[in-house]
């Protein structure tokens, strides 16, 4: 054990601060191997702003561990951790926690404004100094991890963002919506045993998936070197080929080289910009997903709350991102990942909150046309045929797929660029005319709008949330790229606001939670969702749809 702090170290004093009568909160920080290897190497926990403890786990344990069951496991007291999902995930694997009163400083950061809630920078606000793990281990060389650093160094880190993190805790409670914080607290033990839980596939699947991808991805690498490029990964390469076939590529933020991201090649009708945009797409899937399944019988995902806006992310396997049935890059081959993964039970029930942002932005605006579709039944409750009717004057397919763009993408603060991009329509001055002609259907979702974006740039914050959340907009990214932000920002803050009151709810009913993504929850098993519930989880009624399928969509 190490002790750092004020006083001078006692058996007595070790016994009296932390076995017999500890504080009703202190904060707890765990340092593991590295990132990748999550065996935790010690603890620590700060009683006080000042003073603290640490104690060593692996690969010797610290014999006094056993005093602090009372401590860790006690629901009276508060434990308050920087990113709590990290330090529950992995602790348990050396010290029993327990996960009813906590606290985390990161979210708490976040939702009082900070854009960046890294611990070494909050921790000026309180007047104190913390390295950051990375730095630690790039000052000590290549292949150091936390088990290879002087056990002194590793304590005095661990114990100061102990203490840190105590100190922002202090900080930060009285400017804190109480009941607004207990929601974002409630979600963190769910979210952990959902991602400990993990999900089965099916092996022949990923394996048959696997060898027509790597015989996909060696016919476009041989395909885009007879056309000049050596290395398909590399941007360089490929912009100077595409420029040299003719073709316009936008410049990169830093002004170095051309653009060649997914998002501009699928813009480009040169075969050469397709085929490269093939062979990234397949190479994302080979490397992130179906090699990292080999050998496994269930994938895990990390549940996070880091997300500025408040959204659950997922790290590790982005369960998020994982391509489903729908297509994403309409010119490349779609392969439908999520088709591999099996339930344990024989069902997956998925629910779903339906158009989820329009039924937001209509709450938040007061739009009288959405309303019209939404709560009085027009035209069958479709947005995008009614958006088709009032914008193009007919509904045909067409016409119908490009208002379901317009639709989606003003939620994201939709340029007529961006509307050209995802509709595919190469004419800008037609998006732009397809733009407005919304604006003038949706009026006042149109003066919402402008009003997020004139807040937004005159003090730099949302406007709030369903539940009255305002999120600080990045100031790094421009006038535009504000103004995106603040239309972009209430919508999202609220879908991750009801979200994670929906997964409480099914928690509350212990339904098996499987997997989580943006709007929709996957149950394992065949089960019933409390649907009116979940509907009314939010100031206006949103549309939760149920599917039973035999595998993941």
């Amino acid at each position: 054990m190490y002790y750092f702090g004020p006083n001078y170290l006692t058996k007595e004093y070790f016994m009296q601060q932390l076995v017999e009568s500890p504080p009703p909160v202190v904060a707890v920080d765990c340092e593991t191997i590295s990132l990748e290897e999550r065996m935790p190497v010690g603890f620590s926990i700060a009683t006080t702003p000042d003073e603290s403890f640490y104690f060593q786990t692996f690969p010797e344990p610290d014999p006094a561990l056993h005093y602090l069951t009372n401590v860790l496991t006690n629901p009276a007291i508060k434990k308050v951790f920087h990113n709590a999902p990290f330090d529950l995930r992995n602790m348990p694997l050396v010290v029993p926690i327990e996960s009813s009163n906590i606290a985390d400083t990161a979210v708490m950061a976040r939702l009082l404004g900070a854009v960046d809630a890294q611990l070494y920078l909050l921790a000026i606000e309180v007047g104190k100094e913390t390295t950051p793990a990375k730095q630690l281990l790039a000052q000590a060389g290549k292949g150091a991890t936390m088990l290879t650093l002087p056990v002194e160094t590793v304590a005095k880190h661990c114990a100061d963002d102990s203490r840190c993190t105590l100190a922002l805790y202090h900080h930060y409670l009285p400017n804190i919506n109480p009941t607004y914080f207990a929601i974002e607290m409630a979600v963190v033990p769910i979210l952990i045993q959902m991602g400990l839980r993990g999900v089965k596939f099916s092996e022949p699947d990923r394996a048959e998936m696997e060898t027509k991808l790597e015989a996909d991805l060696a016919y476009y690498s041989n395909m885009i070197k007879s056309l000049g490029v050596d290395n398909p990964n590399s941007g360089q390469q490929v912009g100077f080929i595409l420029a040299k076939r003719g073709n316009f590529l936008p410049l990169t933020k830093s002004r170095k080289q051309l653009k060649t991201d997914e998002d501009t090649l699928e813009f480009i009708e040169d075969p050469l910009a397709q085929i490269v945009l093939s062979y990234k797409h397949n190479n994302t899937l080979l490397t992130k997903y179906i090699w990292p399944m080999k050998g496994q019988d269930r994938i895990y995902t990390d549940y996070n709350l880091d997300a500025r806006v408040g959204r659950i992310s997922s790290s590790k396997m982005n369960m998020q991102n994982l391509p489903g049935k729908n297509p994403t890059r309409p010119r490349v081959e779609h392969y439908n990942i999520r088709n591999i993964i099996v339930p344990d039970n024989g069902t997956y029930t998925t629910g779903d909150f339906s158009q989820e942002h329009l039924y937001i932005i209509m709450h938040l605006s007061g739009d009288r046309q959405m309303q019209r579709v939404y709560i009085d039944g027009e035209m069958d409750r479709d947005i995008h045929s009614f958006a088709a009717q009032m914008i193009f004057g007919t509904v045909n397919p067409k016409t119908r797929k490009i208002a379901k763009t317009l639709n989606y993408a003003i939620a994201y603060g939709a340029t007529a660029k961006t509307i050209s991009q995802q509709a595919r329509i190469p004419d800008i001055r037609k998006c732009s005319e397809f733009l407005d002609r919304w604006f003038k259907t949706f009026r006042e979702a149109a003066e919402w709008i402008k009003g997020a974006q004139r807040e937004g740039l005159r003090d730099g914050w949302s406007l709030p949330t369903v539940f009255g959340r305002r999120i600080r907009l990045p100031d790094d990214e421009g006038e535009e790229g504000m103004k995106s932000k603040a239309i972009n920002y209430p919508v999202q803050g609220s879908d991750g606001e009801i979200m994670k009151r929906a997964l409480i709810i099914c928690d509350k009913y212990k339904l098996p939670l499987a997997v989580t993504v943006h709007d929709s929850i996957t149950l394992d098993g065949d089960c019933e969702f409390p649907i009116e519930e979940l509907e009314h989880i939010a100031p206006v009624r949103i549309p939760f749809e149920v599917t039973k399928t035999l595998r993941w969509e």
